[in-house]
């Protein structure tokens, strides 16, 4: 017999476990559904928030300071001259206060009042009597004093210049009407607070809906990954019941096909058994059982014509006995007789008895029938014995001259059988093979355990 192979699961490949495999669906489903609540409930807050603030007042707001903007240019233009003159008078004072600011870095003293008290005060002490040492360190500083109260003396000067021109600056700034500047100034200060307040209001609910946005794209995506999680889930799941149901059906189609091959094998076995027995038979000789028969017969007929008939009727039980050994004989009362028609019948009631008791032949059915099965006529009388052992003599002499051709012939007509029987199973085999292969090819969606 022919050996299949028989499929392996592969390494990777494993019985499904649908508890395992349903209770982390259900865990998924359990994360899926807080979630969801969660994602469901900022939803709402979203929704509850108020509508973005109207940007016509900021737009309005940016119009207006941009006319003031350019109001406020205009006036500062038309007043170009005036202004120009302040600068001039600004900068000459910065620039007075600063040389003053330098000279007094070096020298203590800001006007001449105070350098003369200190000179007053050094020679008062000079006077009254130092020694020698204090009085050259006291002579040396008054010498100093008196060098410096000139410069002392151009910081006054300077101080005074300074003076006159911010009494020209004042002077200059009231002629310049600034009730307007100072209006539009206001007016500046009033739309820009405005403005403030307006985007910082607008920024606490920016951010405070983004923050909510972001809260529901961050849920969003966990959402998305616990499907993704479920759908690899049950991905992994089908495909693992695809291959091992797959392996489990080709399994059974291996065993199915397994036993169909050893049924066709013990089949072709006692196929081929069954030939070697008849081509053994057909190679006896042919008509042996039929010659066999014919000696029977004539040895069972002879035992009725010896010289005592009496002797060979008293005896004719154990002739047949030994003529037909293995044939069934009947008892007397089931004997089948043969009697001939009815008319001979008629006759012989008209015979004398003693004649019709000594000539009429009895035999057995089962003798009967082996005559029929050599195509000799069954006698009926002991006077056709002779006939018909001539007859059987005759049927003898064909059966041994026809036994050669016929005993060929027999080989021939059982190779020739057997030679058909084979080719049958050859051709059985062959499409027994396409059917497994179209059964294997067009095999429809592997048994699966799940049930979505």
């Amino acid at each position: 017999m022919s050996q299949l192979i028989a499929p392996v699961l592969p390494d990777h490949v494993k019985k499904p476990n649908e508890e395992e495999y349903k209770k982390t669906l259900e865990q998924i489903n359990s994360n899926i559904e807080k979630i969801q609540k969660q994602f469901d409930a900022v939803r709402e807050k979203i929704n509850k928030l108020p509508a973005k603030g109207d940007n016509a007042r900021r737009e309005e707001i940016k119009l207006e300071l941009a006319e003031i903007r350019d109001k406020q240019a205009e006036l500062k233009k038309s007043r170009k001259a005036v202004y120009e003159q302040l600068d001039a008078i600004n900068d000459s004072i910065r620039k007075k206060v600063g040389s003053i600011k330098g000279f007094q870095t070096k020298i203590p003293f800001k006007t001449t009042e105070e350098v003369d008290a200190r000179i007053s005060e050094l020679e008062g002490k000079i006077e009254a009597g130092v020694r020698i040492v204090e009085e050259k360190k006291m002579l040396q500083e008054i010498t100093l004093l008196k060098r410096n109260r000139l410069s002392v003396e151009d910081v006054d000067d300077q101080q005074n210049a300074i003076n006159k021109e911010r009494t020209i600056h004042d002077e200059l700034k009231k002629n310049i009407d600034d009730s307007e500047a100072k209006k539009l100034s206001d007016r500046y200060e009033q739309l820009d607070q405005e403005f403030k307040e307006l985007f910082a209001d607008q920024s606490k609910q920016r951010e405070a809906r983004n923050q909510l946005y972001d809260e529901r794209n961050r849920l969003k995506t966990l959402l998305d990954e616990e499907y993704a999680k479920m759908r690899t889930l049950r991905d992994e799941h089908r495909k693992n019941n695809d291959e091992y149901y797959t392996f489990v059906r080709q399994l059974r189609d291996f065993k199915r096909e397994q036993e169909q091959l050893r049924k066709v094998q013990e089949e072709n076995e006692k196929r081929q058994e069954a030939a070697k027995q008849e081509l053994e038979l057909a190679a006896l000789p042919a008509f042996e059982s039929e010659i066999a028969l014919c000696d029977n017969l004539a040895i069972f007929l002879e035992g009725f014509i010896s010289s005592n008939k009496t002797a060979a009727a008293t005896a004719s039980p154990a002739v047949v006995a030994e003529a037909f050994e293995g044939m069934m004989i009947k008892k007397k009362d089931d004997e089948v007789f043969f009697a001939g028609s009815s008319k001979k019948n008629k006759q012989q009631k008209n015979k004398d008895p003693k004649e019709k008791k000594s000539d009429i032949l009895k035999l057995p059915l089962a003798t009967m029938e082996a005559f029929f099965d050599i195509k000799v006529t069954v006698p009926t009388k002991i006077s056709e014995i002779p006939a018909t052992l001539l007859k059987l003599k005759e049927r003898k002499a064909y059966y041994i001259a026809e036994q050669p051709k016929v005993t060929e012939l027999n080989k021939k007509n059982a190779e020739q059988k057997i030679a058909a029987m084979l080719k049958e199973e050859q051709e059985e085999a062959a499409a027994a093979a396409a059917a497994a292969t179209t059964t294997i090819t067009t095999e429809a969606t592997p048994i699966t355990a799940e049930t979505e």
